[in-house]
């Protein structure tokens, strides 16, 4: 997240309209009809732009729909800024997403989720070389990773993973099992219950399935490999029992910042997500930012001295809409944030909901 995420979301909006005009035009003469279900299968979406550090290029995802599965499939292009050269489909897909340019603009994260016998596998990163060449995974954690963000130095991917202890554990069983088939007994295997205890009144999303609350997001980080070279094995930065996530670098990358609602049934109570900083080697966790709100996007100033964030304050009474503001604060524990848009009668940011959307 930096500053020019709203320069990124109007972005979308050009290169969309470019889409739309460069369409062959019906002619004139052409029967008029009115749309129909089948029309879907024909639509084609621009998501998640993402401006190359020289400015020269644009990655984005391109969402089509696939008819035999019912479903949509994803997959990277890339055009230039200059809007001289077409797009151009940069991975193959059918199930890419969230890239992200490393600091010198030379490689992409980007996350993927292949089949295995027939059926999508958990997201995992991805890098892959401006050069060309294949896509090289970094990660192989069992459920699945995602949101990568490049470290300053281009050297390290954070990325968020809901993988616990048990997981990992039982990864570890079935690879050994796969170097030493013979050792291997059927029925060894400890099988995971199917019954779920419902616990708390928020247990299931829309299109999202049922939540599990022992697996919550944490930070990961892992070394991004030379070329040629093995993936490292990832390391955990944080733990407990609440979700982390939105985050990014501090500018010298000792630090990474995240935004956590650090309560356990959160929906009992008004909304306050913090901000919170943790060592990149992992540590202890400090709160950074607080309000009585909930903040969202937040970007770190040049020299790592301030944050800007949007946020939203909490009113008194309870209203069924409360205006997002932009805040500045210094970037030290305990300091005061200041509302810049106070006096602003509109949301800060931007946001859409609704059902045609890229997944």
């Amino acid at each position: 997240m930096h500053f020019d995420f709203l320069k990124s979301r109007a972005l979308a909006a050009a290169l969309l309209a470019v889409v739309l005009l460069s369409a062959p035009q019906a002619s004139a003469a052409a029967e008029k009809r009115l749309i129909t279900e089948t029309d879907l299968f024909d639509f084609k979406w621009i998501a998640g732009p993402q401006i190359s550090p020289d400015g020269q290029h644009v990655v984005f995802v391109r969402v089509t729909v696939n008819e035999k599965k019912d479903g949509y499939d994803t997959a990277l292009w890339i055009v230039g800024t200059d809007g001289k050269e077409p797009a151009r489909q940069f991975t193959s897909g059918p199930r890419d997403g969230s890239p992200r340019w490393s600091p010198d603009g030379s490689r992409l994260a980007f996350a993927r989720a292949v089949e295995k016998d027939g059926k999508p596998q958990p997201p995992q990163i991805y890098v892959i070389s401006l050069a060309g060449g294949e896509a090289v995974a970094v990660t192989d954690l069992p459920r699945g990773a995602g949101g990568p963000v490049w470290s300053p130095d281009g050297r390290t991917l954070a990325f968020t993973s809901g993988a616990n202890e048990k997981d990992l554990a039982k990864q570890a069983r079935e690879k050994d099992k796969d170097k030493d088939k013979a050792k291997a007994k059927e029925g060894e295997e400890e099988r995971e219950s199917d019954v779920r205890v419902i616990t708390q009144a928020t247990y299931r999303f829309d299109g999202g399935g049922y939540d599990d609350p022992t697996r919550p997001n944490h930070i990961w980080t892992v070394a991004v490999p030379a070329p040629g070279a093995k993936a490292s094995e990832p390391k955990q930065i944080t733990q407990g029992e609440f979700d982390e996530g939105g985050m990014d670098w501090s500018p010298d990358g000792s630090l990474l910042y995240f935004v956590s609602n650090r309560v356990k049934e959160p929906y009992y109570v008004a909304p306050d997500a913090d901000l919170y900083s943790v060592a990149a080697g992992g540590g202890e966790i400090r709160r950074v930012v607080s309000i009585d709100g909930g903040i969202e996007d937040f970007s770190l100033s040049p020299d790592g001295k301030r944050i800007a964030f949007v946020g939203t304050l909490n009113a008194n009474p309870t209203r069924s809409h409360n205006q997002t503001d932009l805040f500045v604060v210094d970037a030290a524990p305990g300091a005061t944030a200041k509302n810049l848009t106070v006096d602003y009668d509109g949301d800060v940011g931007a946001g859409l909901a609704a059902d045609q959307h890229p997944p």
